[in-house]
């Protein structure tokens, strides 16, 4: 465990030194804070929100941004090393390459959790103290998931970066997964179901992944606009959860999505699923890699 936690404080540390946690940090407690203020602008209200509210105006930003920040870091772990002949004298050293791609993803791990953690407890601890509000579970949640989405982008990265030859390779095809994880999935969804003609079907994926929420059961915001009782749209997507969520175990931003959906849209997917599909990327991201690692001529 030694080489792996050296490797591992000395990723930390370079990014540390080189201003990239220092500068995420920033801008992460940066948006949290102004989506609190004029996240719930589009229905006439702005100030600090309360918990709910503020998850419900978080959702996109967390969904967008942390998976580009995972894959931006975990692009170039691997492959940098290569460039710059460095792995070679690493494995020379006796480390296994198993080790070395393991102490790079917890590295990476720390890295991005220490600016994630930090801003969402500086800024939950901010909401709390201005709203007046106790109930922080729901935030609890979104940084957890949040967390647990940006460490499994991590690791798509971290894969990406072990196959590819080039920094320039592995950072384009680092965004074309963020672009097919966070809008293309969402369209073929769409495009699949409509074409076998489930319409419910449909009605429950739009609901799940509409961004923007432009139709009235996607309207996340309403919920706290004096509606008390449930739309009848609703009541039909729980009866029909379990056909929703066979379509987003697939894909961890529609998992992130699920879960931090506020009751009124009642479209849960059940935690043991979640944390399956979870742990599934995470295996197939890890183990990828360290099978293409061991294949690498050095």
């Amino acid at each position: 465990m030694k080489p792996l936690w050296l490797i591992a404080t000395k990723e930390f540390s370079d990014r540390f030194r080189s201003g990239w946690v220092i500068a995420c940090t920033a801008v992460w407690l940066g948006a949290i804070a102004l989506t609190s203020l004029f996240g719930l602008a589009q229905i006439g209200r702005i100030g600090v929100q309360g918990y709910e509210r503020t998850v419900v105006s978080l959702l996109n930003l967390v969904q967008y941004l942390v998976p580009l920040l995972a894959l931006l870091l975990g692009h170039d772990l691997m492959v940098s090393e290569r460039e710059e002949r460095t792995l070679a004298l690493i494995v020379a050293g006796g480390t296994s390459r198993a080790r070395v791609l393991l102490g790079k993803f917890l590295g990476g791990v720390l890295t991005l959790a220490f600016p994630l953690t930090l801003g969402f407890a500086i800024a939950g601890t901010a909401i709390g103290l201005a709203a007046k509000d106790r109930a922080v579970g729901s935030f609890l949640t979104l940084a957890l998931s949040g967390l647990v989405l940006g460490v499994v982008f991590l690791a798509i990265g971290l894969l990406i970066s072990t196959c590819c030859r080039t920094r320039v390779q592995a950072l384009v095809l680092a965004l074309l997964a963020w672009c097919g994880a966070v809008f293309v999935f969402d369209l073929v969804a769409m495009g699949v179901v409509l074409s076998s003609n489930s319409a419910q079907a449909a009605l429950e994926i739009e609901t799940a992944t509409d961004a923007m929420h432009v139709n009235s059961a996607a309207d996340l915001h309403k919920a706290f606009a004096g509606e008390t009782e449930p739309r009848p749209a609703h009541a039909a997507l729980a009866q029909r959860s379990q056909t929703l969520a066979s379509w987003l175990l697939i894909n961890p931003v529609d998992v992130f999505r699920a879960v931090n959906l506020p009751k009124p849209a009642a479209l849960a997917v059940p935690i043991p699923l979640a944390t399956a599909s979870v742990l599934l990327w995470l295996g197939l991201s890890l183990g990828g890699g360290i099978w293409k690692l061991q294949r690498i001529d050095l």
